[in-house]
């Protein structure tokens, strides 16, 4: 078999690049017909937009952990791609690099919470206006300015202020300098697509393409959630995930429904994830069509199970309390041993703990070199 001298692993990598003068041809049409497109039909459009966003995930994550060029320069051009249509694609590929390399459980997390729909209703309003303020990327440019001047660790508690230790990790690596000219360069594509379409016409950038985009990636915020909540054993990287077989979920996506696949062996390229599923136990958590409609109301069996391990779990934690204020009390010896004895942190959510780095979970990505 002859060596391709352009891919790097595969040819049906076209698939994934194919998917960029595709979305941009789609969303400039889209600006250049607004002003002719009825409200009913722009509503019917928005799953599309939505369906466009989880295909724009799957071959940037794909991307990301088996380059798809042999050329440096190509796979620079391709991540500036994929982030006209999403968004700037290092600093989210940083933080992906970092959920692979740390536990985390999703099992207690609060889906409304992690949506953001848990805050005063004036805060979401506050929320939602400074969306619109920050679609130029005031966001990314105060981070990059922040980066420069001040520590990181202070950085991170303005980032992340529920995880600074995880924020650390990942600001870490967008500081080192490849990483941060291709953040910038990410940046710079994101940036001039939309003055592209606020040229074309500002009206569909200000009421239909940034409240959909609000949208979309609002959802998009519980992507983890939806991959990972009702694992089997979030500390067993066979059972942390929970994987999609859906058939057109993965061709839409280009196989992202194979997650505890892609858990268990980062750097497999993706059409190769289905020989993976042979390495999985049978007792893993699987879920039909879509990781979208992985969701408590809709799995409730599941969610009653988990509410039993966290009644268990916090009905032991009360008892060892107990136990270890009984110990308080009778002698500085006995009390120091029950303290030893029952020290182990029991596991919370993802926001009270800070997440720890794992070696069975290093991100084994290809990097070009």
């Amino acid at each position: 078999m002859s060596r391709n001298r352009v891919f790097r692993f595969s040819g049906w990598d076209v698939l994934n690049v194919a998917i960029i003068p595709f979305q941009i041809a789609f969303y400039l049409a889209l600006a250049y017909a607004y002003p002719r497109l009825s409200p009913l039909v722009l509503v019917a459009i928005f799953p599309v937009l939505f369906a466009m966003s989880l295909q724009n995930a799957g071959a940037n994550h794909n991307h990301y952990h088996t380059p798809f060029f042999r050329a440096r320069w190509l796979n620079t051009l391709t991540s500036m791609g994929f982030s006209m249509t999403g968004a700037p694609k290092t600093p989210f590929n940083a933080s992906h690099g970092v959920h692979h390399a740390t536990a985390q459980s999703w099992n207690d997390e609060s889906l409304l919470g992690i949506l953001g729909l848990r805050r005063p209703l004036h805060k979401q309003l506050i929320g939602a206006v400074s969306f619109a303020v920050e679609s130029f990327g005031l966001r990314y440019f105060v981070l990059l300015y922040l980066l420069r001047t001040r520590p990181v660790e202070q950085v991170a508690k303005i980032a992340s202020p529920t995880q600074p230790e995880l924020a650390v990790l990942v600001l870490n690596q967008i500081k080192q300098p490849e990483t941060l000219r291709a953040t910038k360069l990410d940046l710079a594509a994101w940036v001039a697509f939309r003055i592209a379409l606020v040229a074309i016409d500002w009206r569909f950038f200000a009421f239909y393409f940034l409240p959909c985009t609000f949208v979309i990636e609002m959802i998009r915020q519980a992507e983890n959630y939806f991959q990972h909540w009702g694992a089997s054993d979030p500390e067993d990287p066979k059972r942390d995930s929970v994987s999609c077989y859906g058939t057109l979920y993965n061709l839409l996506t280009f196989n992202l429904g194979y997650h505890q696949e892609h858990h268990l062996r980062p750097g497999v390229h993706w059409r190769k994830l289905p020989r993976t599923t042979a390495e999985l136990p049978d007792d893993r958590r699987r879920v039909p069509f879509s990781h979208y409609i992985n969701l408590p109301v809709v799995f409730p069996r599941v969610a009653a199970e988990l509410a039993q391990k966290r009644a268990a779990a916090q009905a032991a934690q009360a008892a060892t309390a107990v136990g270890a204020t009984g110990a308080a009390g009778a002698t500085p010896a006995a009390a120091t041993t029950g303290a030893t004895e029952t020290s182990a942190p029991s596991r919370g959510s993802a926001a009270e703990q800070s997440p720890e780095p794992r070696p069975d979970r290093a991100d084994d990505r290809v990097v070009v070199s």
